[in-house]
Order: C-alpha cells, then structure tokens, then sequence
C-alpha cells in the first residue's frame, strides 16, 4: 500500500471553528483529507435544526470529495460535560449523580436513553463517552464526572453503559486510559504526573478491561504521566503503555486514541506537529485536534514528513488507518 499525503487525514479527529462550512473550512477539509471530526458548543449553540444541517453538509461534503463516510464525534458525558446542552436538549445526569442514585443501573440506562436521542436528533455517531476513570467522584480534576472510587462499580455502570450505547447504534469511547482519577493538576493546563505503583494502576485498569471485552469502539488514553509504567513519557508518547500495555497485554483491538494535543500537557512542551508523531510512534491510531485549523494542517505534513523520511514505518500507518475504518464502517452501518 502507498500512503498518500491525504490519507493521513484519516488519523485526524479535528474540531471545526464554526457553526457552518464556510469556504474556508471546506478546503480546509479537503486539503487535509479530514473525515473525523468532533463538535464543541461553538458548533451547535444555535439549536437542532442547525446542527443537524452542519452534520449533514460534513457528510455531503465527504460523499462529493470522494472521501470515507466522516465520523462525527462530541462529548456528551451529561453533568459538566455535555455538548449538546440545555435550551435546545435536555438535561443529562452526570456520573456522580448517577452513580449516587436509589437504583444505579436504572438510572445509566436512562442517562444512555438521553444521550443517545441527543445524538442522533442531529447525525452523530461517536459519543466520547464514558469515564471509566476510578476516582472521588465530587472532588479533584473530574468533580462530578467519574461513578466513583470502587473499581467494580465503576466496572459495573461503565460496562452498563457501553453495551446500551453500542446497542443502539452510537459508539462509545472509554477514557481516560488508564486512568486519571488520582490526578491534581488539570491537564488542559499542565502535564500531571501519577506516582502511584503499578499494582495499584493496574487495580484501577478493571473498568478498561471490561470495556475491550464489551468491543468498545474506542479508547482514549490520557496527557499524564505514570512513573512506574513509563518514568518518561505521559502516556500520550509511551509505546509501554499504549503498546504494550494496552494492545499487548490487554489485547484491545479497537482504535486508540489521544485527548486533545492542543492541551497545555502537550502544547507547553512541544509543537502539535512532533506531538502527532511521536503519538503514532506510540501506537495511537486517532489523533485528537480540537481547535486550531493550523494545527491540524501542521499534523498531517509532519506525520506525511515522518513516514517520507522512514521514521514513521508504511506498516504501522496502515494498522492504524485499517483500525479507524473498521471503527468507520461499524459507524456507517448503524447510522445511515
């Protein structure tokens, strides 16, 4: 297989900066050979009718490009983190206030029920959800986000969720692997480190497990440093964790990939182009870009440099690319 400049595209989750595809933004698509995005607020505030046409222009798009059916991504947790929010949708529970109802499991398969009608009312098929982080669930970076401390019940509810979602057609997306409940510096601002011993991680990796055996169709691995898996490298970079951890270990098949690298953890340290590399080298087959369209760009000539110069091997860049459009024809399957 000869990879392409635009194939590599097919690495990328970028975020779009509008509400609409402006010219600008088109080409910006097409240039990149862009058919992963994700959507924030800044997409959508304006209601239903008008995300729906902007999902719907994205697939268009694609379909006259000659470019795969796009996955279209957001983050729908419910609590803090929902994109698709009140006025226009309704209100969805957290993890914290679902974990903390009379009856746990009732209460995911109603928080599911609303994600899932939020998503497809405008053409989603990619939730980035859940958080299978083992946490305190009302205090640190993740207030309100995670089902708890008890590695078996966030097993529980987060396996709940999964096969629910995946049932009903939307694909979920374990995060934040493997795992940033211990975490006290926020790493959209700087690069946390974990010094917690291995034993006790890999306690806390239960819920990711029973995700893989769930297929989930995703998982999202986190900015942070571990120093008793790899003293080194958040585990963005780590080919320990990402490698030989996640894919040799635990054997997870499915796609791999990174929180945002316009994150303070990765922007301080480094350019969104080497970043995007050294990602892959990892063993991430999706790459997560949110905001600047400059970026994204400098990503792909980067990660086109790499594989030009050998240091990104041909072999390594069509495992990724065949694992993303495995996840991509499960999508377009149950979403057309």
């Amino acid at each position: 297989m000869t990879i392409k400049k635009k194939d590599l595209g097919r690495l990328i989750m970028a975020g779009l900066p509008a509400r609409t595809l402006t010219r600008d933004i088109r080409e910006f698509i097409l240039e990149n050979g862009l058919c992963n995005f994700v959507l924030f607020k800044r997409n959508v505030d304006k209601g239903i009718e008008q995300a729906r046409a902007l999902c719907q222009d994205i697939k268009d798009l694609c379909q006259e490009a000659g470019l795969p059916f796009p996955v279209i991504a957001t983050d729908q947790e419910g609590g803090t983190v929902q994109r698709l929010a009140p006025p226009h949708w309704p209100s969805i529970p957290g993890n914290m206030q679902v974990a903390k109802a009379m009856d746990p499991l009732k209460a995911v398969d109603e928080q599911v029920d609303e994600v899932v009608q939020s998503l497809k009312s405008i053409g989603v098929s990619l939730n980035l959800a859940p958080v299978l982080d083992v946490g305190p669930a009302n205090t640190g970076v993740l207030k309100g986000r995670t089902y708890g401390q008890d590695p078996r019940m966030v097993s529980y509810l987060g396996l709940a969720y999964i096969r629910k979602l995946q049932f009903m057609g939307i694909g979920a997306t374990a995060k934040h692997f493997p795992g940033i409940g211990r975490v006290e510096q926020d790493p959209h601002v700087k690069r946390p480190v974990i010094h917690a011993d291995a034993r006790t991680i890999f306690r806390e990796l239960m819920p990711f497990e029973y995700a893989i055996e769930m297929s989930v169709q995703a998982i999202m691995t986190s900015h942070v440093i571990y120093t008793d898996l790899d003293p080194d490298n958040p585990a963005t970079f780590s080919r320990a964790i990402v490698t030989d951890l996640l894919r040799g270990k635990m054997a997870y098949k499915g796609v791999a990939m990174t929180d945002d690298l316009e994150m303070g953890g990765i922007t301080a340290y480094g350019e969104t182009g080497e970043a995007s590399v050294r990602a892959l080298e990892a063993g991430h087959d999706l790459l997560l870009i949110c905001n600047d369209p400059e970026r994204v760009t400098e990503a792909v000539d980067s990660i086109h440099k790499a594989v030009m110069q050998g240091r990104l091997a041909t072999q390594e860049i069509e495992l990724h690319l065949n694992r993303v459009e495995r996840m991509r024809n499960h999508l377009a399957s149950t979403n057309h």
